[in-house]
């Protein structure tokens, strides 16, 4: 299964707030990194990072709260890429993506 649809199916799932809380620290975590190294371009990418983190905690809250508009499950990856491209940080997504989908199945936890 790609990628993309490891990551709708996980949306989908039962483990979708773990995925989303998942993924959203892994980020976080990386940004630091980012922060850390103090290149040129260190700045540009960790904003595009804070961007990634904005829009997944915003979905997470849309599915706490139902007056709060989400992004559809269907088009939120491809807005994240475009988030993160802002900013040359699509290998922090991907990263992020892919430890928290290794996560949720790893733990156990549904994913259909």
């Amino acid at each position: 299964m790609k990628i993309h649809e490891q990551f709708l199916t996980a949306l989908k799932s039962e483990s979708r707030e773990t995925f989303l809380l998942a993924m959203g620290h892994r980020l976080g975590v990386s940004a630091r990194e980012i922060f850390a190294e103090d290149g040129p371009d260190s700045l540009r990418c960790a904003r595009a990072c804070n961007e990634v983190m904005i829009a997944i905690w915003s979905q997470l809250w849309a599915s706490k709260e139902p007056s709060v508009q989400s992004y559809p499950d269907g088009e939120f990856l491809s807005i994240l890429i475009d988030k993160a491209d802002t900013g040359s940080a699509r290998p922090y997504l991907r990263s992020a993506i892919e430890s928290s989908l290794f996560f949720i199945r790893e733990s156990g936890r549904p994913t259909s």
